[in-house]
This record gives C-alpha cells, sequence and structure tokens, in this order.
C-alpha cells in the first residue's frame, strides 16, 4: 500500500511569491539561468530576480558543470529560431549566416553567466562526481539522463533545495527536495508531487 501523501513533507514553493525565504544553500539547473539570460522569455523577470537575490543574500548556488553544455544548447537553438523564424533549428545550424547570428549571441551568454558567477556563491560540480548515480535514478524515477545528472548533484550535495522550473524533478523524494519554482508552475509542479508520492 503506497504512503499517505503529505502536504507537510512533499513541499513546493514559489520563488517569485511574496512569503519566499532563500535558503542557505541551493541546487539549481539549467531552465532557471536560462530563462534569466534569454530577455524576451516569459519568466525572465522571476528567474532574473531570483538569480540577483541568490547573490544578494549570499545562499550558495550549486550546480553540474552539465548546466553550461545545456546552457549553452538553449541559448543557441534560441538565437537560431530568432535569426530564421523557423521553430525546427535542425538545419539552419548549418547555415553560416545563422551560426554567425547564434554565436553572437553565445558570447553574450557567456559573458552575462560569467558576471551572474562572479555574483554569486558558487559551487560547482563536476559530471564524472556524479555520472554513477544516473542510471539508478533514471530507473527509479523515470527521469532523463540529464535530469538525473542534476537529481544526483542535489543528492551528492547535501543541499535538499532545488530551484528548477521542471516539474519533472517533482518525483524525488520530499524528504530529499524542496523545489523552488514559478508561480505560474506552481500547481502542476504540486500535483506531479502529490501523484509521485500517491503512486
Amino acid at each position: 500500500m503506497p504512503a499517505r501523501y503529505d502536504r507537510r513533507r512533499a513541499t513546493v514553493v514559489a520563488f517569485d511569491g511574496l512569503r519566499w525565504e532563500s535558503p542557505e544553500a541551493v541546487v539549481i539547473n539549467t531552465s532557471v539561468v536560462a530563462e534569466a539570460l534569454l530577455r524576451r522569455e516569459p519568466e525572465h523577470a522571476a528567474c532574473d530576480e531570483l538569480l540577483r537575490r541568490l547573490a544578494h543574500e549570499r545562499t550558495r548556488v550549486v550546480f553540474n558543470r552539465l548546466l553550461e553544455a545545456e546552457l549553452w544548447e538553449v541559448v543557441f537553438n534560441h538565437a537560431l529560431r530568432t535569426h530564421t523564424g523557423q521553430p525546427d533549428v535542425r538545419h539552419s545550424r548549418f547555415r553560416q549566416d545563422a551560426r554567425r547570428a547564434a554565436a553572437a549571441k553565445l558570447d553574450e551568454a557567456i559573458c552575462a553567466w560569467n558576471e551572474m558567477l562572479a555574483a554569486l556563491d558558487w559551487q560547482c560540480v563536476e559530471l564524472d562526481e556524479v555520472a554513477d548515480a544516473v542510471p539508478d535514478l533514471m530507473c527509479a524515477y523515470g527521469l532523463q539522463s540529464y535530469d538525473a545528472v542534476h537529481a544526483a548533484t542535489l543528492l551528492r550535495s547535501g543541499v535538499t533545495d532545488m530551484v528548477s522550473r521542471d516539474a519533472g524533478f517533482a518525483v524525488l523524494l520530499p524528504e530529499d527536495a524542496t523545489l523552488h519554482t514559478t508561480r505560474r508552475r506552481l500547481s502542476r509542479t504540486r500535483a506531479r508531487r502529490r501523484d509521485a508520492c500517491a503512486g
């Protein structure tokens, strides 16, 4: 018989909510950083303000090196879509004009990320430090391999607060991960965690 769902243990909070308090340390994944860097995205303001607040309050920000590789891919694809006006960028990335435009945006993003890091109290976990845990997390929770890397980073670091716009992390045990997301994604993430706890 599955354990009864307990709201007190299945904590999911909105980091752009009025009463949100910054934890001492958080693990952050790519979705929040990408949204903070891409100014025209719908949750840009909330994610940008979050990172500024984490810096101001000296919250320790832990991330996996994979975040950077994922971030460059998101920014590059976003720039390709903006330049070509096409949602599918599989072929446009081989066009020289599109690559030039994307390269300029990627350079801007790298500079912005480095400025963020200069303001933050941060710790980077290397991929090889958590790679062995990835298959088990995939099998235990159904996480995709990249998400399992971020989950493994959380579990290895000893930090129990995770900042993400991705509701998929709600499958992690409540005692392992308090999730911090946006108000816009709060109900979906809470529902996902409730289903995971009930199942």
